[in-house]
């Protein structure tokens, strides 16, 4: 983290408000092409990597008129180490690249969603991003990790719009996968300006052999928990949803949003109630492309199905899709 150049402009957050709405979903499962989509309907003040990266100079940069300096200082940064996209996928990254606050969370508290330990860290960047916006456009926040942890978050967050995003499990699983693989495979650059514990997994070698390890074909361990953990959030999802408002949520699947781009983000900004100032072409986004689900998705298929059975039949998934 960068020395604290914000602690002399704390003061001018203590009036500012903001209306969070948040992209919640498995990981792998959209989020980050659903937010880039919403992000340019420009209706939005979404969390990029500027905001989280630059997290303690956000309004030092705002009150001496750096913000765009800064900006393409980092976006630079990232060239100059020959990022174009996060390794983990297409999607290209700049320094105004919409990113997930649980890197921030992690970063300050080692817990990637919102609790009431880091509560005040979030509200914090909420302020200064709604600060330095210098408008009253809701936030757009995007965090795979509180896909499990909605109801607190209203519970915080009274005026909270939830839109939650589904994917096929064998496609999200196989995803998230194959990307954690691809981490700990070799570092990568980008993640590692994001998140510092990512960093020093790799400083540590009784961190990193491990967790190589657990994925390696002769071990599954961490394939296994992955799917662990996924099929209990979902189960979280299709308890407690009903707890929600159904004027406070938007729910959409991948596939639905992939064959419809169109329609989809459409309905989704109607039924939070905001118009899209603009003709936007939101089928441009898609980038159609084939892959194959990871061997351990394969394998475990039968298990998968049964651990997630309710999740698939609520979402018209078959056991025997992609295979």
């Amino acid at each position: 983290m960068n020395k604290n150049l914000d602690q002399q402009y704390l003061d001018k957050l203590e009036n500012v408000d903001f209306q969070p709405v948040f992209i919640l979903g498995l990981h792998r499962s959209g989020t980050s092409i659903l937010y880039k989509m919403l992000t340019a309907t420009g209706c939005f003040n979404p969390v990029t990597a500027y905001h989280l990266i630059r997290y303690n100079q956000l309004l030092y940069d705002y009150e001496n008129n750096k913000v765009e300096l800064s900006k393409k200082e980092l976006t630079e940064s990232f060239r100059k180490k020959g990022l174009k996209d996060r390794g983990i996928d297409r999607l290209q990254i700049t320094a105004d690249f919409a990113e997930e606050y649980g890197f921030l969370l992690g970063q300050k508290t080692f817990q990637m969603y919102i609790t009431p330990k880091n509560l005040s860290l979030f509200i914090e960047l909420g302020k200064k991003v709604q600060y330095i916006s210098n408008n009253k456009k809701p936030i757009l926040f995007k965090n795979p990790y509180d896909l499990s942890n909605f109801l607190f978050i209203k519970q915080k967050f009274p005026n909270a719009k939830f839109i939650f995003i589904h994917r096929h499990p064998f496609k999200s699983l196989s995803s998230n996968i194959k990307a954690v693989k691809l981490l700990l495979k070799d570092k990568n650059p980008y993640t590692t300006q994001l998140f510092k514990l990512y960093n020093k997994t790799y400083e540590n070698p009784l961190l990193l052999y491990p967790s190589r390890l657990s994925f390696s074909k002769l071990s599954g361990i961490g394939e296994m928990l992955l799917m662990f953990y996924s099929s209990r959030v979902v189960k979280y999802y299709l308890k407690n949803i009903k707890h929600l408002s159904k004027q406070d949520y938007v729910s959409i699947t991948y596939e639905d949003l992939c064959i419809n781009p169109q329609k989809n983000i459409e309905t989704t900004m109607k039924d939070l109630d905001i118009a899209i100032p603009k003709k936007i072409d939101f089928s441009s986004f898609i980038k159609s492309r084939k892959t194959d689900l990871d061997p351990a998705v394969k394998q475990l298929r039968f298990f998968i199905f049964k651990r997630m059975k309710d999740y698939f039949e609520e979402f018209g998934y078959c056991l025997e899709d992609y295979l």
